[in-house]
């Protein structure tokens, strides 16, 4: 992973067609601007793991309906749940 320090209205560019710039800084939180190309997607990490997951969800699903492929899900969700509590505690315990 590349760490770069920036700060306000200072950019970082990525490939030839994405700039990133940091807007503000307001304690704890950095709003950044992305410009890039309207068919590049830009998600944030957590949407971008819900679509992942999602996906996984349909190809098991889509296969033959054995009984493994369900436990297989079963597992997926079970552990994403577990992951969206942990996630919650974590926020809260930041913010609270």
């Amino acid at each position: 992973m590349l760490v770069l320090n920036r700060k306000v209205d200072e950019s970082i560019v990525i490939g030839d067609s994405i700039v990133v710039t940091v807007l503000a800084i307001e304690g704890e939180q950095i709003k950044i601007g992305i410009n890039a190309p309207r068919d590049v997607p830009i998600l944030r990490k957590e949407v971008f793991d819900a679509v992942q997951d999602q996906k996984r969800i349909q190809e098991l699903m889509a296969k033959e309906t054995k009984p493994e492929s369900f436990e297989q899900l079963r597992t997926l969700l079970s552990s994403e749940s577990e992951k969206d509590a942990e996630e919650s505690e974590n926020k809260e315990d930041v913010s609270g």
